[in-house]
């Protein structure tokens, strides 16, 4: 049975540079892991380019970001031999991004997901302030301020309210890595 670990934030947190460190260690101390991220995953490279021609926060473009992250799901649910599987963001993301940011209404997010019936065993949010994820990387969906401080504000909502492990991610990413290990080791 695989111990499945969502890395949740804004983007320019750290997620993905701290999921392959820790993919690296753990492989070294000899743990089968895997990382399933809706940039690549299954029909992802026909997928993306489609809902990329509808502007952002048109409701076919969010629809069909929401079908990657049902594929994702499902993916996940096959890595059954895996020790650890990372998802690289996950249904939380969805939430913040298109419940708080784009204002869709939970009651259908929810509806949609019901087929999500497993959810991640940890679910780690990286905290920064979006000042500090804004000088990190240009994101075009936070070109918009005021979207990207909704999507921040979802985040920490969520992570009230589903019992999130909260990490700062302004620390050095090896130390946030140690910090996500430690909380992984202690359900393994």
């Amino acid at each position: 049975m695989s111990l499945t670990v969502a890395v949740e934030g804004l983007p320019g947190a750290g997620k993905t540079t701290v999921i392959q460190m820790m993919v690296d260690e753990l492989r070294g101390r000899g743990l089968n892991v895997s990382v399933v991220d809706i940039e690549t995953i299954g029909h992802a490279p026909a997928l993306r380019p489609i809902a990329r021609m509808y502007p952002f926060g048109h409701p076919a473009r969010i629809l069909l970001f929401w079908v990657l992250r049902l594929q994702q799901h499902e993916i996940m649910q096959k890595m059954s031999d895996a020790d650890i599987v990372f998802a690289d963001r996950f249904w939380g993301s969805t939430l913040a991004f298109d419940v708080y940011g784009h204002g869709m209404p939970r009651e259908l997010l929810e509806w949609f997901g019901r087929y999500i019936k497993q959810q991640p065993d940890i679910t780690i949010l990286f905290e920064a302030p979006l000042e500090t994820v804004l000088q990190r990387k240009e994101a075009k969906t936070m070109k918009n301020l005021r979207f990207a401080e909704r999507v921040e504000r979802g985040y920490r909502q969520l992570s009230d309210e589903l019992s999130w492990v909260r990490v700062d991610a302004t620390q050095e990413p090896e130390e946030v890595k140690r910090r996500c290990l430690e909380i992984i080791f202690s359900r393994l």
